[in-house]
C-alpha cells in the first residue's frame, strides 16, 4: 500500500480506501499500533475495509483472530477514519459482530454490508437499522431488480448506499450512490489498460488497444500536465495518474447532475432494459411483497412512439385500393439538452429545452442515396485530412487510427462506384473431361460441321463431267 499511497499523493485524489488484509500482508508494526494519521494528511477521506481476497475462506480460530485484530485496528483509528465496513462471513458471525464490536461505534462511520445470498428481506431489515449500507458492486451490475429496491429504500427510508468494488458508469448511473470504491485505477499499471475521460464520458480500453487509443488523447494529457511520451511508453505511474484524474472528472460530472436535483437514474434510459422497465416487479419493503398495479389507458391517450414518422399510402391489393401505414424517418429529434451527450460543448445548449437541430435526411431514390454517400465520403475525407494533420503535429509518428480511417474512406468510394456501374453481362465458365469435347456435348453431331474446314473446290465426278463437255464441244 505504501507505493500506491505515495502515488495517490501526487494526484488530486482525496478519498482513499485502506485494505486491512493488505496491511497485514506487508506487516504491521509490533509493540505499537498502526495509526492512519501518521501516513495520511488531514484532508484525506479514509475508508477502511477488511479486504479478504475472493476465494480465501476464513473460519473458526483464523476468522476469530482476524476479527480481533481488525477490531483493534478500527478502535485505534476510529477518530481518523471516516467509514469502515464489517467482516462478512456467516450470518451468525455478522450478527454477533453487530451486537458487540460495532454497537458503540459513532453513527455514520459503520458501514453494514448486505449479503446477496440473504435476499431482499435482509436488505430491508438492514435499512430499518442502519442509515448507510454497502452494496457489492458485482451484484449491482448483474441484478436489475436490486436497482429498483435501492431506489425505493432511498425514497422511503432515506437509506444511503455505498457501492463496493465497482466504478462502472453503466451501473452507477442507475442509482444515487453516496460513494463508490474501486481498484480499477491500478489496471493501467497492472494490466496495460487505458482509462481516460474525454470531456463527456469515461472511456476504458483493454491492453490490446492501447497503441490505437492512447494517441487519440494527446491534447488531454498536455492539458492536465501529464507527459504524453511516458503514457505512450506505458510508464506505470503516469498511466495511473491519468486513470485517477479521469475517475475524478467522472465523479464531478455525477455530482454536478446530482446537485441540479436530477436523479442519476433519470439520465440512464438506455441502460435499463425494456423488459425491466415495463414488467411489473416485486419491491421488497416492511409491508411485504407487492406487485405494481398497471392502470389501463384510454384509447384517446394512446399514440405512436415518436421514433419514426408514419404516413398513409394507397396501394392496390387483390383488385381493391386500401390505405396502409408506411414508416418514415423522423427529422425532429427527441433529445433533451439537459441529458444530451454533447451538452457540455453544444453551442445551442439551453436548459430544459428540446434539441435545436433537425436531421432532414431522406433516401427514397437512387440519386438521393448517391448524394448521401457522397456527403459521407466528403465528411470522411475531412476526418482523414484532419487526423493526418494531427499526426504531423505530433511528430509524424504513424498513427494506426489514420490508416483505419483511410481504409473506411476507400470502402465508401468503392460502394459509390458499384452504384454507378450499369453494365450487364453474363460470364460462363465451362469445363469438360473426355474425348468427345465440350462442343460435341453441347451441339451433338452439328459439332462436326462446326469443326470442319470450309471446302469450295470440285469433286472428281464434277471434274470429269467438265472435261467431257469441253472435249465433245471441241
Amino acid at each position: 500500500m505504501g507505493s500506491n499511497r505515495k502515488l495517490l499523493e501526487t494526484t488530486s485524489a482525496t478519498h482513499v480506501g485502506v485494505s486491512f488484509w493488505r496491511l497485514k500482508q506487508r506487516g504491521l508494526p509490533k509493540g505499537k499500533p498502526y495509526l492512519l494519521s501518521n501516513y495520511f494528511s488531514d484532508d484525506f477521506y479514509i475508508y477502511v475495509y477488511p479486504g479478504i481476497p475472493k476465494g480465501t475462506s476464513l473460519s473458526g480460530e483464523d476468522l476469530d483472530e482476524f476479527a480481533a485484530e481488525y477490531e483493534e485496528f478500527i478502535a485505534n483509528n476510529i477518530d481518523r477514519l471516516n467509514t469502515f465496513s464489517e467482516i462478512t462471513s456467516t450470518k451468525e458471525f455478522v450478527d454477533e459482530q453487530r451486537r458487540t464490536a460495532w454497537s458503540e461505534v459513532p453513527p455514520g462511520k459503520f458501514l453494514s454490508v448486505w449479503d446477496p445470498k440473504l435476499g431482499f428481506k435482509e436488505l430491508n431489515l438492514l435499512a430499518d437499522t442502519y442509515l448507510d449500507l454497502g452494496i457489492p458492486g458485482e451484484e449491482l451490475e448483474e441484478n436489475q431488480q436490486l436497482v429498483s429496491v435501492m431506489k425505493t429504500l432511498t425514497r422511503t427510508k432515506g437509506t444511503r448506499f455505498h457501492v463496493l468494488g465497482s466504478a462502472k458508469p453503466d451501473a452507477l448511473r442507475q442509482v444515487n450512490a453516496e460513494t463508490a470504491s474501486t481498484m480499477s485505477w491500478l489496471s493501467p499499471m497492472m494490466n496495460g489498460e487505458t482509462i481516460v475521460w474525454d470531456g463527456t464520458k469515461l472511456n476504458r480500453y483493454p491492453a490490446r488497444m492501447k497503441d490505437q487509443a492512447r494517441p487519440r488523447y494527446r491534447n488531454v494529457y498536455l492539458k492536465i500536465g501529464l507527459d504524453p511520451d511516458k503514457i505512450f511508453e506505458d510508464d506505470p505511474q503516469e498511466v495511473c495518474r491519468l486513470a485517477v484524474w479521469s475517475y475524478l472528472q467522472y465523479e464531478a460530472r455525477l455530482n454536478n447532475v446530482s446537485n441540479e436535483d436530477e436523479k442519476l437514474s433519470d439520465n440512464s434510459d438506455e441502460l435499463v432494459s425494456e423488459s425491466f422497465a415495463e414488467t411489473p416487479s416485486k419491491v421488497a419493503d416492511n409491508k411485504g411483497s407487492d406487485i405494481r398495479k398497471l392502470e389501463p389507458r384510454k384509447p384517446e391517450e394512446m399514440g405512436n412512439l415518436p421514433v419514426f414518422g408514419y404516413n398513409l399510402e394507397s396501394v392496390t391489393k387483390d383488385g381493391y385500393i386500401e390505405d396502409v401505414s408506411v414508416v418514415q424517418s423522423q427529422s425532429v429529434s427527441l433529445r433533451v439538452c439537459d441529458t444530451c451527450f454533447v451538452a457540455s460543448t453544444c453551442p445551442a445548449f439551453k436548459p430544459q429545452s428540446v434539441c435545436a437541430f433537425k436531421l432532414p435526411i431522406e433516401v427514397k431514390t437512387k440519386e438521393q442515396l448517391k448524394a448521401l454517400i457522397n456527403a459521407i465520403i466528403e465528411m470522411q475525407g475531412q476526418r482523414v485530412a484532419f487526423m493526418r494533420f494531427t499526426e504531423e503535429m505530433n511528430g509524424g509518428y504513424a498513427d494506426p487510427n489514420v490508416s483505419k480511417e483511410i481504409d473506411r474512406l476507400f470502402k465508401l468510394i468503392k460502394t459509390t462506384k458499384e452504384l454507378d456501374d450499369s453494365r450487364e453481362f453474363i460470364r460462363m465458365t465451362v469445363e469438360r473431361q473426355g474425348s468427345a469435347g465440350v462442343l460435341s456435348s453441347i451441339f451433338g453431331e452439328r459439332a462436326k460441321d462446326i469443326n470442319a474446314l470450309p471446302n469450295n473446290g470440285l469433286n472428281e465426278e464434277q471434274t470429269t463431267k467438265i472435261i467431257q463437255d469441253l472435249t465433245e464441244n471441241s
